[in-house]
């Protein structure tokens, strides 16, 4: 256990060194419909984002709540572990089941092509060399249903 710490402390000592920039939000991706019933819908969808960074990390256990125009879709999980690349675009894939009776107060019928605010409030998991560390993480931006390809599955 001494040599993994030994090993691991000049690895953090020089990551503490750099300038860590958050990464840029570049959209969401894949939307669709997995499974439906007729009491709640199956979503997934993806977010992209751009690494600005000279280092790779792992993201993992990614938890968010979704709001679309303040009404609570629900939670939404990563489906799967993302290795991310230095200065690279990667997509963290999310699914979750929304009741259908809260998709209908979204009133979709109204929504045309206006915009529509998407917030997410939750945490993620990210680490490299299997140290990982939970991190906050939150958006909020307004959308047209035209920005996001539906795909039904």
């Amino acid at each position: 256990m001494k040599f993994l710490y030994s090993l691991l402390l000049p690895v953090l000592f020089l990551a503490s060194c750099t300038n860590i920039k958050a990464p840029e939000f570049k959209g969401i991706e894949k939307f669709g419909v997995r499974q439906i019933s007729l009491q709640s819908a199956t979503l997934g969808f993806g977010v992209a984002y751009f690494n600005p960074n000279n280092f790779g990390v792992t993201v993992k256990n990614a938890r968010v709540d979704v709001y679309i125009d303040s009404i609570y879709l629900g939670k939404f999980t990563q489906e799967q572990d993302v290795s991310v690349y230095k200065n690279a675009e990667f997509s963290i894939p999310f699914v979750g089941s929304i009741s259908l009776l809260n998709a209908m107060n979204l009133k979709p019928g109204q929504w045309g092509n206006r915009p529509v605010l998407i917030k997410t409030e939750g945490t993620v998991e990210i680490g490299k060399a299997g140290i990982f560390v939970t991190r906050p993480i939150s958006y909020e931006g307004t959308h047209s249903l035209n920005e996001i390809s539906v795909q039904i599955k």
